[in-house]
């Protein structure tokens, strides 16, 4: 019997099966299936090593090495408050391979003139921790206490140097809203990390600096400098005899946060692998521990509530720079 029907021209069932392909390989679902990851992780830092986020960018690395069976490996990319690092990463390729360590301060950068990103061009992957800002002086400071600096500041503002984290950060942000609310004016030293700062301060080179409490335990320890306050809602364990902001009086209670970024475009299932796998690290003994010696609360958000809090601290953020005048 003759075929009746309709002959399709080669060349149109040519592309038709190219189209099916082509859709297939974009098709929902299709990385789920397949193997990630394959080889090593670059972890991000855009602040120097022995600072607070790089400390935490080594213990996730630490941690989600062996939960996602191949290497992580922190990779520091300091320069122009973190702007270096965020540019980094969003030129990257959003397959999961390179993903970033983030503070508060991200949220202090999209404004920034040097940006060359977007929050539309960020994907969130996971909030971990929550981390309070002190005010910590050198010993040989007469200041034993956060009142008589306040009283000091106000007789001579300008005078006295607060140093920490980048020109702009989430560190000064909370330090001039400090300096709004209890009228005195500093100046601001930046320094290329938390770590940095601490190791000025240490040294003597500046009067004050502001940076997480954590930080500076060893050198409170052995009596180099001295916590005047912090800005946690109330006092810290590990530092029960330091007074918080308001306590004193100043209404400031802010919190800097650190969590794992990584370019929009990439996969939700790589997405939700990486999410995963930091929650249930942090289920663990060894990053409770950690918390523990960093004086640091745990804080974990998946990546939608990550968003949304990005979101509303760049808007807050925004508000305080523009009427701060950063």
């Amino acid at each position: 019997m003759a075929d009746t029907r309709s002959p399709v021209p080669r060349a149109h069932t040519r592309r038709r099966l190219l189209g099916t392909l082509a859709a297939g390989s974009i098709a929902p679902g299709t990385m789920a299936q397949q193997p990630w990851p394959t080889r090593p992780i670059t972890l991000l830092c855009w602040s120097a090593p022995g600072s607070p986020v790089d400390v935490y960018a080594r213990m996730m690395a630490k941690l989600l090495g062996p939960e996602l069976g191949q290497p992580v490996i922190v990779e520091n990319r300091v320069g122009a408050s973190g702007l270096i690092m965020v540019n980094t990463l969003v030129k990257a390729a959003p397959n999961g391979y390179m993903i970033a360590a983030a503070t508060t301060t991200l949220a202090t950068l999209f404004g920034e003139p040097a940006a060359s990103f977007r929050p539309e061009d960020l994907m969130p992957i996971a909030r971990s921790q929550l981390d309070p800002y002190a005010l910590v002086v050198h010993t040989s400071t007469p200041f034993r206490n956060i009142d008589e600096f306040v009283t000091f500041a106000r007789r001579k503002p300008d005078f006295l140097s607060v140093g920490g984290p980048f020109a702009m950060s989430s560190h000064r942000v909370a330090w001039e809203l400090f300096c709004e609310t209890a009228k005195i004016r500093t100046t601001w030293i930046p320094y290329p990390g938390g770590g940095p700062a601490l190791t000025a301060i240490a040294g003597g080179q500046v009067e004050a600096v502001a940076t997480n409490p954590g930080n500076v335990k060893a050198f409170a320890a052995a009596g180099k400098v001295r916590v005047l306050a912090v800005s946690a809602e109330r006092r810290l364990e590990e530092f029960p005899d330091v007074p918080t902001y308001r306590e004193r009086g100043w209404d400031v209670v802010r919190y800097q946060w650190r969590g794992l970024i990584a370019r929009a475009g990439t996969p939700a299932p790589i997405v939700e692998r990486l999410a995963a796998a930091v929650q249930r690290v942090q289920q663990g003994p060894e990053w409770r521990a950690y918390l523990r010696q960093e004086s640091q609360l745990d804080g974990f958000q998946g990546p939608d509530a990550f968003r949304a809090q990005i979101a509303q601290d760049r808007q807050e953020i925004d508000t305080l720079k523009k009427r701060l005048g950063l």
